[in-house]
């Protein structure tokens, strides 16, 4: 190991911990503590190490030399994140083919937090500043005290002591870092030992995109341009920045290692017949100043819009794309985590598609900022290089750039576009992923009725429904046919759903059998009273109507309502589009009470009466026209209302529909269960929605059904142990013992 250079350390130490993952598994997840240790080490000198940099080398900078270093760096960082806005617009060409629904989020009945831009970048208390880390507005404070000092006739005393510190805290840096190669294996150990490759293989088109944007401008785009305009060969950079580069792909930070950055800079500089003292005094102003300032590692993080819309069956057009670029411009000011769903939101991409980009963030961090610190070098140097007065443009080397680079870049995007083809045709789209949803709870006996009809045992005089539940051992459930997600059928014709898992919940609480009873659309309150159903668990509004002619329990979910319509249908996209129309239709289930609420607030606005959510899709296909001879050619309809959980779960079942709010804010519902009339038996309900709340069944069956995530028992993740090793052990000790048991 003495004889390895540092980068070949860090290197082995990245590769070994991955090793040590994949063999090992979750026995060594604890090693990320170390990992998280190693990171917090190198971290805790950094902010103090930029801020009194910049004091010191404002503070000697002459107002001349400060001007050019600030008017060199913006037009060369302007340079730079136009190469990202054009790759931003190509990228996306890697995409195929793709079409899918959108499960429902919480997202969409949350309001959006705005950038607080002034916390992020004013100083107000620098100290808060320093305390969470807050670098720009660091930097900000340090800039303002640098030029100050600038100005004073006796500066020397305060900055002499200032660079000492200065220099003291990169020692400190530098013996931190002579203890990476420990650092990243214990972080490497960590992060493969929890990874879940199920969960990324759905992100395979981000990740491959992104990869190959990174691979692109790193190792092909910025060395061009460095060697087009700077003396400094790309053999040299690579040489001198390999471990640094290295780390920071492990720790998945620049900053950590900022202080270590700047030294390789000044060590390239160096390498070049036209270094000057000057000009590596330089580097310590430009390369703080540089970093609150986009890089191309985060700019480009944000391919992911265009990746989140082609994914949920909605690819950007071009016209989207002036929105897209410059939202990503104002987004990238800010962490990924805080700007990507400012752009999903303002491109109107489910938010739920969010949480994907939250897992790919596993890898893609390490990514990001190998590419963020390629752009932070190229951009010092461009500076430098043009601030010491030699910078040229090789004509010869631009050239021979444009070619090799747009060839490499058009191969790979056909070659990745092929690629992914293949590959997706093994991913599930959302509507396959539902279709092999199980039922949670446990699963009872059950038969599904062709019709609906009377409960065939009447109840004796003074019986209540629930000794009648108990005498029969059979639960009456009335259900909808098509009510997805609380109640439908699957692929394989299986009643499921939110609604019939709760059902079968229940029927194993009364230690009875079930019977579905379907709905005749329209007849719900008539059948009811007529004793066809026990209880009715699909999604029932509550309402006036229902509460006056119904046996209702207490609510069990509270619900958003939405509009559902086709994705071309611009009409409802916000309240000021929708209150500006001077006339549209939307229909609506047997809730009419709920229809006039919608429609007061938009008294141009109509409604329509349909028996089933079918009939809304067959009027969109013209089919309604054809069965129904009332529906006239003068009645148009524009969407259906109903629940947003609702009309996500529809998405996915029906391509070519959005679920849209008009309203300026959210109007929430309740959901209930219809229940036969007798209190005995709605106060046994009411009780059975409190116990199992408090238990998590609802929640349980909410994600699944509501928000599409499976329900699948805790796993352990795959290892080389537990998976390989230990299975042909155990083989082995069997083989053995049957052999024993055979001589004897």
């Amino acid at each position: 190991m003495k004889n390895l250079s540092l980068s070949s350390q860090v290197l082995l130490g990245v590769l070994l911990g991955i090793l040590t993952g994949l063999f090992f598994g979750e026995e060594v997840a604890w090693m990320g503590i170390i990992g998280d240790v190693f990171i917090g080490l190198l971290q805790m000198t950094v902010l103090p190490y930029i801020m009194f940099s910049l004091i010191v080398n404002i503070g000697r900078l002459s107002m001349d030399n400060g001007k050019k270093i600030i008017r060199y760096g913006l037009i060369f960082l302007f340079l730079l994140l136009n190469i990202g806005l054009i790759y931003l617009i190509v990228l996306p060409l890697s995409f195929p083919a793709w079409t899918s629904g959108n499960f429902y989020s919480t997202d969409f009945v949350q309001p959006n937090v705005p950038f607080d831009f002034v916390k992020l970048y004013i100083p107000a208390n620098p100290f808060e500043s320093m305390s969470d880390n807050v670098v720009p507005a660091v930097v900000l404070f340090s800039i303002f005290i640098g030029l100050g000092v600038m100005k004073l006739p006796n500066k020397e005393a305060l900055l002499k002591p200032l660079d000492v510190l200065t220099d003291g805290l990169n020692q400190v840096n530098k013996m931190i870092v002579k203890i990476t190669p420990i650092g990243v294996f214990s972080i490497a150990a960590g992060v493969v030992s929890t990874l879940s490759w199920s969960d990324l293989s759905r992100l395979q088109g981000y990740l491959l995109v992104y990869l190959l944007a990174v691979i692109l401008i790193t190792f092909l785009v910025l060395p061009y341009l460095i060697s087009i305009f700077t003396p400094y060969s790309s053999k040299t950079i690579f040489k001198i920045t390999r471990s640094t580069l290295i780390t920071i792909f492990a720790t998945g930070k620049i900053i950590v290692v900022y202080p270590q950055l700047i030294e390789n800079i000044k060590e390239i500089i160096k390498s070049e017949e036209n270094s000057t003292e000057e000009s590596q005094d330089r580097v310590d102003i430009i390369m703080p100043l540089a970093y609150p300032f986009p890089n191309l590692g985060t700019f480009m993080i944000f391919i992911f819009v265009p990746f989140a819309a082609w994914f949920t069956g909605e690819a950007m057009e071009f016209m989207d794309y002036p929105i897209f670029l410059s939202s990503t411009f104002l987004s990238s000011f800010v962490a990924p985590i805080t700007g990507l769903p400012f752009s999903l939101d303002l491109l109107k991409i489910p938010k739920e598609t969010f949480q994907l980009f939250v897992v790919s963030t596993v890898i893609t961090d390490r990514i990001r900022v190998v590419l963020g610190a390629f752009h932070l070098i190229a951009l010092t140097l461009l500076t430098i290089t043009a601030c010491g007065g030699y910078l040229n443009f090789k004509k010869g080397k631009f050239i021979q750039a444009l070619i090799v680079i747009t060839i490499t870049s058009v191969i790979s995007i056909i070659g990745l576009r092929s690629l992914l083809e293949s590959s997706m045709k093994n991913i599930p789209t959302n509507l396959e992923i539902v279709n092999n949803f199980k039922l949670i709870s446990p699963q009872q006996d059950f038969i599904v009725l062709e019709n609906s009809k009377r409960n065939p045992n009447p109840k004796w005089r003074g019986e209540n429904t629930l000794s009648r539940i108990k005498r029969r051992s059979k639960l009456r459930v009335g259900y909808f046919e098509h009510a997805a997600p609380f109640s439908f059928r699957n692929k394989d014709s299986m009643l499921v759903g939110y609604g019939i898992d709760l059902a079968h919940q229940l029927a194993t609480d009364l230690e009875v059998s079930l019977e579905f009873v379907p709905i005749v659309p329209g007849n719900l309150i008539v059948e009811m009273n007529k004793d066809h159903y026990d209880i009715i668990m699909s999604d029932i509004f509550l309402s006036g109507r229902y509460a006056e002619e119904l046996e209702l329990s207490k609510p069990y979910l509270d619900v958003s309502l939405a509009l559902l319509t086709r994705k071309d249908n611009k009409m409802f996209d916000n309240f000021d589009i929708t209150a500006k129309l001077d006339t549209f239709t939307i229909s609506y289930i047997d809730r009419k009470e709920i229809a006039k609420d919608f429609l007061s607030f938009f008294p141009e606005g109509g409604s329509y009466p349909v028996r089933e959510i079918g009939d809304y899709f067959d009027y969109n296909e013209n089919i309604l026209k054809e069965k129904d001879s009332s529906f006239t050619d003068s009645i148009v309809i524009d969407a259906h209302l109903t629940s947003a959980e609702r009309a996500a779960s529809l998405t996915v079942l029906k391509s070519g529909y959005k679920v849209v709010n008009p309203l300026p804010y959210h109007v929430n519902n309740s959901l209930v269960f219809p229940v036969a009339r007798d209190n005995v038996w709605r106060a046994y309900v009411d009780k059975w929605i409190d116990f199992r709340k408090q238990d998590g069944t609802f929640d349980k069956l909410y994600e699944q059904w509501i928000l599409g995530n499976p329900h699948l028992e805790k796993e352990k993740k795959w290892s080389v142990l537990e998976n390989v090793i230990k299975p042909r052990l155990a083989k082995s000790k069997t083989n053995k013992t049957d052999t024993l048991k055979l001589k004897n």
